[in-house]
């Protein structure tokens, strides 16, 4: 099932979710010697301001984009200790560069899913801010995917917005 978008074919939503999450699982499982599970994203969770990390990588080719995470900073130096082997107090370079790290391994993973389905994309790096009252916005995308997932160390977002590139 696909719906077309200025003459290519993008997977439903549904089944763009599968790919995202099955991507996470794999980091989690094989990187981070962690379980996670998906859970309900609360319904304003977009558009609502949050404090912590954002990691944000995009993507190009056929289709054009991005993938983000999203995680409290507790959650972001949890992510990062278990990728890093060591603990962190607080979120410095080291804590915004393991996330960047872990957005890629993911934001990669679903690229290689996707890359079947849709034809060859290409990554940026990832650019990771950490702050107070951060707030994202939905531009033109033909599709948004969004994850919600849990771990032992807390809860992070996984959103994905994708559209047709233009000829």
């Amino acid at each position: 099932m696909t719906q077309e978008q200025s003459g290519r074919v993008i997977p439903l939503q549904n089944e763009m979710a599968e790919m995202l999450f099955a991507a996470t699982q794999e980091v989690f499982t094989s990187m981070l010697g962690s379980e996670i599970e998906q859970v309900p994203a609360p319904e304003a969770e977009r558009s609502t301001p949050f404090d912590g990390v954002l990691s944000l990588i995009g993507l190009a080719g056929a289709l054009i984009g991005n993938g983000a995470l999203v995680c409290s900073e507790e959650a972001a130096r949890d992510l990062s200790s278990r990728l890093l082997c060591s603990e962190f107090s607080h979120v410095d370079e080291e804590v915004l560069d393991a996330v960047g790290e872990i957005t890629n391994m993911i934001v990669g993973g679903f690229k290689n899913l996707l890359e079947a389905r849709v034809g060859r994309l290409q990554m940026s790096i990832p650019s990771v801010i950490c702050g107070k009252n951060i707030c994202t916005r939905d531009s033109k995308a033909d599709v948004v995917v969004s994850v919600r997932c849990a771990f032992a160390g807390g809860e992070f977002g996984l959103t994905v917005r994708l559209a047709a590139a233009r000829e």
